[in-house]
């Protein structure tokens, strides 16, 4: 081979070698461009994502803020209008006993008019003797029957004389009449059939052949178990219940033997299938960190006057815990599911208790104690809170039942 052919053909390798290198590094530099391009769009999609869900979280605490304020501003009107009912209905019987005195009509009528009238009218205006002091702060994480719970326990605070509840102490149990003042819904809803919860798929059933808050008139009606009289503090202390810390009560009423179906008549307890149902999660255990961090705050007094070392406050808490989350107090929608990547968070007391559900039942997780300063409350239940509730539920996924 010529030298001439060799040169040319060391031109033409070092071309070759060159449009490689060219295509290489073009390669390269396509790889980098498609890397920061795809960097940039993580970036952005995170930052999207973090704005969405900030819109979300105010958009939330708006929601409770604005709840709050209506429902202040209806039980104002409520009571405004009770206290109009009220005045009408003692004008019209001075109104009534002033023409009884001048003797009404010769032949009677003057007074059946007047019995007619009163009777047309039988609304009631109750008065409160007491409020529940319970370890349910919410209505999501109290039980849906009392004798769901038998650990739970509680006390009402009288405002009525102490006197009116001597010789409760031997009775085993009563019935507390009480009002669902944590209720979400308007007095005047027109709404007559519900959803149960735990009935099949779309059953739907009478608001009032069901144990629903959200009725005609939101009053409530519990069975509790009677633990003792505490005189020197006003206090009826109670256990196995399923009333939110703060519900006002209106009666308390003794249970007998007669109140027991089936007692005097052999007649069976009769009820549909979903509501006897047996749908409790198998177990519920405790983490080491969630039972440390739970003995720490009973210790503390955190859990106080319910809950204390002296009475035996960590079983009882923790026993508490565990027949709430057997029962699922999750929301219907995540009620049933398993496997979940975050933890539910359930308030109990001033304690935000973490956990999961699995196939083999529940495990707690944490226990940490809230701090409600700005906290959102009506009637004593706390709504909303920066930093604090709200984003815990959101997070959560959980909304109340």
């Amino acid at each position: 081979i010529s030298k001439h052919q060799r040169l040319h053909s060391i031109d033409l390798n070092m071309a070759a070698g060159e449009r490689a290198a060219s295509t290489a590094v073009g390669a390269a530099a396509a790889l980098i461009t498609a890397a920061a391009a795809g960097a940039l769009h993580l970036a952005a999609t995170r930052r999207l994502s973090a704005r969405l869900a900030e819109q979300k979280l105010a958009e939330r605490r708006g929601r409770i803020r604005g709840e709050g304020k209506l429902r202040t501003l209806m039980k104002e009107e409520q009571q405004r209008r009770d206290a109009a009912a009220v005045g009408a209905a003692e004008a019209a019987s001075s109104s009534s006993d002033g023409k009884d005195a001048a003797g009404g009509d010769a032949d009677g009528k003057g007074a059946t008019a007047k019995t007619t009238s009163s009777n047309n009218n039988h609304d009631m205006l109750l008065r409160c003797i007491g409020t529940v002091v319970s370890p349910f702060t919410k209505r999501m994480g109290t039980p849906r029957q009392g004798a769901l719970a038998p650990h739970s326990r509680a006390y009402v605070q009288l405002t009525v004389p102490v006197q009116t509840v001597e010789g409760f102490e031997l009775y085993s149990h009563a019935w507390i009449l009480f009002s669902f003042h944590a209720n979400t819904d308007t007095p005047d809803s027109r709404k007559t059939k519900i959803r149960p919860p735990r009935a099949p798929k779309g059953t739907k059933v009478g608001m009032l052949a069901t144990r629903s808050p959200h009725r005609p008139n939101s009053i409530g009606l519990s069975l509790v178990k009677v633990a003792g009289v505490d005189a020197a503090k006003k206090r009826l202390h109670i256990a196995a219940l399923d009333l939110v810390n703060g519900t006002p009560v209106y009666d308390i009423k003794p249970c007998v033997p007669w109140d027991v179906p089936g007692h005097h008549d052999s007649a069976p307890l009769s009820v549909p299938d979903w509501v006897s149902q047996e749908d409790a999660l198998r177990s519920v255990d405790f983490t080491p960190e969630a039972r440390a961090s739970l003995e720490r705050l009973v210790d503390r007094g955190k859990l106080a006057p319910l809950y204390t070392p002296e009475n035996g406050g960590l079983d009882g808490a923790m026993k508490t815990i565990g027949e709430v989350l057997a029962q699922d107090p999750r929301a219907a929608t995540h009620r049933g599911s398993v496997g979940q990547t975050e933890p539910y968070r359930m308030i109990f007391a001033e304690v935000r208790v973490e956990f999961v559900v699995e196939r083999d039942g529940v495990r707690v997780l944490g226990a940490e104690l809230m701090d409600f300063d700005g906290a959102v409350f009506v009637d004593g239940v706390p709504l909303s809170r920066e930093g604090g509730i709200a984003e815990a539920e959101a997070k959560a996924g959980i909304t109340e039942p």
